[in-house]
């Protein structure tokens, strides 16, 4: 797995592989603007070239990088004026991705409010079909797996399967897997057995060969707490061992691994090397 972490573009998006690279990233994900505002960022062909000239200088050029979605876009949001600014926001997403090279853009599938699991998985699919027929990216739409917390969509993966089958640009879309999440929805990953039978739950859904990403955090809540809390690598409830387990699973060796963890950048260098030397790669 390319191991990496989610790195912050303040003070510009240029200075984002100068960041990624101090603290030992092998991938790494970033917002591709402020993720608080609905207002969308263009960049200007200035930014692109030194973004894309930094890329280059800090040897990430064909690296997988992904950004995440704003946590403003819910794309089945209940109220008109709410749906149409997300399914706005979300094309604007694309369109950036494409100018930057991002590989997948993760998005939290969206909460239904109180109108169901069936009416949410259809609106969301509705809102991707939608975006697409707007505008054709060549970045992967990555469906996150989520903790079940409120009315979000998500947490059971029949329910991202059916998302998927409701896509009609189905090599559009892709999973990314948050090992938080997952353990915190009921999927038991704490052992070899466990991830065995987690994986073979996946296989049967949406298909292991749909994921293209992880978000590698331990959970600050227990096993099945429907908490979306996270915690540094072997700081929580999921534990070392489940972490040692999948970095060694060969299937996923090329994806990005990507920390959410709190802490800071301290924190994301020790856990990024924490999961190499797991991974059996640059112990010291």
């Amino acid at each position: 797995m390319k191991i990496g972490c989610h790195v912050s573009i303040s003070g510009g998006i240029q200075n984002t592989f100068e960041r990624a690279d101090s603290l030992g990233c092998e991938s790494l994900q970033i917002f591709t603007q402020n993720q608080r505002q609905w207002k969308s960022v263009e960049y200007d062909q200035s930014t692109l070239q030194n973004f894309h000239s930094e890329r280059k200088q800090h040897h990430f050029d064909g690296v997988p990088i992904i950004a995440h979605a704003s946590y403003l876009i819910n794309l089945c949001a209940q109220e008109p004026e709410k749906l149409e600014k997300s399914r706005r926001a979300f094309i604007e997403e694309l369109k950036r991705c494409d100018q930057l090279g991002i590989a997948g853009l993760v998005i939290h599938p969206g909460a239904h409010g109180g109108n169901g699991e069936e009416w949410g998985i259809a609106a969301i699919a509705d809102s991707i079909n939608y975006a697409l027929d707007v505008y054709n990216p060549q970045v992967q739409i990555l469906l996150e797996t989520t903790a079940g917390q409120g009315t979000g969509i998500g947490s059971r993966f029949a329910h991202l399967k059916k998302i998927m089958e409701l896509v009609i640009l189905k090599p559009k879309m892709g999973i990314c897997v948050d090992t938080c999440h997952i353990f915190a929805a009921g999927y038991d990953i704490r052992s070899e057995e466990s991830w065995a039978d987690t994986l073979q739950k996946m296989d049967d859904s949406f298909g292991l060969e749909q994921v293209a990403a992880f978000h590698l955090n331990d959970s600050k809540k227990e096993f099945n707490s429907h908490r979306d809390r996270h915690a540094p690598i072997a700081e929580g409830y999921i534990g070392a061992e489940s972490f040692e387990i999948l970095m060694q699973m060969e299937r996923f060796k090329e994806i990005p691994g990507i920390l959410e963890v709190p802490g800071g950048d301290a924190v994301f260098m020790e856990n990024i090397k924490r999961l190499k030397n797991m991974r059996g790669k640059d112990k010291s």
